[in-house]
C-alpha cells in the first residue's frame, strides 16, 4: 500500500472515530470538500501544513498519523492527559493461549524512547512467554542503578501496559516511559487537576520527583521482576541497614537530649 493510501485510511479512521463527515473535516480544514475526498482517498498526497492541521484537531503525534497504519493499532490505548491526547501505539496481539513479552534490555532503552512507536522497532526486540500474567499487554524492562533496591540492578520489571491515567493507583509501582528516561518508580501522589505524578523511590534515600504529563509517553504497572543475580548478603540485609541507621539516628538524638538536660 502506498504512503498516500495509508495516509488517507488513517485519517479516515480517525475522522470516522471521532463520528465527523468529510463535509466537517473539510471545513475544518478550510478545503473544497471535493479536495479533501481526494486526499482521503489516497488520489492526492496531503499537503505538510494540511497534515498539521489533521494531527492538531485529532490530536495525535504527526509521525503516527503518518508513518503507521493506525487499523493495526490498539486505538484504545490513547491515554487522555490534560486536554491533550498522546498515542501509544500497542499492537494487537495474535489469538494465542501464550503471550509473548518483548524484553527491552539496557542496551536498548535509548533506542526505545525513540522507538517505542515504532512496529518494526518493537517487532525486533527479544521476546519471552510467561504464562501466569494473564490477561492484558506486557512489557519487560531491565533497569539499573540503586534507586529499585532491594531489586537488584539489571533486573527485569515486567509490566502491564496502562491505558488510562484513571487506572493510575497510589502506592503502586510503575515503569514510567519520559521523553528523556525509563524509569522505575512507586506513585506517591496522583495529581487529578494537572495529570503531574509525584514519585518515590523503592529506595528511600533517592528525592520525590514529579512528572508532568507532556513528558510521560508510556506507563506500565509492575506485575513482577525476575533478576539474573543471586541474592547477596548486602540486598539481603537492605531492611536491616535502614533500620540500623534509624536507630543510630535515634540514639544520638537521646544523647543530644542528656547532654541538654545535664
Amino acid at each position: 500500500m502506498s504512503i498516500y493510501k495509508i495516509i488517507g485510511q488513517n485519517v479516515r479512521l480517525l475522522r470516522q472515530q471521532k463520528g465527523l463527515s468529510q463535509e466537517q473535516i473539510a471545513d475544518l480544514l478550510n478545503l473544497p470538500s471535493n479536495t479533501y475526498a481526494y486526499y482521503e482517498r489516497g488520489d492526492r498526497d496531503f499537503p505538510m501544513e494540511t497534515l498539521v492541521k489533521v494531527s492538531g484537531i485529532f490530536s495525535i503525534a504527526l509521525d503516527a498519523l503518518i508513518k503507521y497504519d493506525l487499523s493495526k493499532i490498539d486505538l484504545k490505548g490513547l491515554m487522555q492527559v490534560g486536554s491533550n491526547r498522546l498515542l501509544f501505539p500497542i499492537l494487537i496481539k495474535e489469538n494465542s493461549k501464550v503471550e509473548s513479552i518483548e524484553i527491552v534490555p539496557i542496551k536498548a532503552s535509548a533506542g526505545y524512547r525513540k522507538g517505542y512507536a515504532d512496529p518494526q522497532f518493537i517487532e525486533a526486540l527479544p521476546k519471552i512467554s510467561l504464562p501466569f500474567l494473564g490477561v492484558g499487554t506486557h512489557r519487560g524492562f531491565q533497569i539499573g542503578g540503586d534507586s529499585m533496591l532491594p531489586i537488584q540492578s539489571e533486573s527485569y520489571i515486567v509490566g502491564k501496559y496502562i491505558e488510562s491515567f484513571e487506572d493510575i493507583k497510589n502506592n503502586k509501582s510503575y515503569i514510567i516511559l519520559t521523553d528523556e528516561d525509563i524509569l522505575y518508580k512507586q506513585v506517591k501522589n496522583k495529581i487529578n487537576e494537572d495529570g503531574s505524578l509525584h514519585l518515590i523511590s523503592n529506595n528511600k534515600y533517592y528525592p520525590t520527583i514529579q512528572i508532568e504529563p507532556q513528558h510521560i509517553l508510556e506507563i506500565w504497572q509492575f506485575t513482577c521482576f525476575i533478576s539474573t543475580k543471586d541474592i547477596d548478603e548486602y540486598s539481603m540485609g537492605l531492611e536491616d541497614i535502614f533500620m540500623s541507621l534509624n536507630g543510630i539516628s535515634k540514639g544520638i538524638e537521646e544523647i543530644k537530649e542528656r547532654i541538654l538536660i545535664k
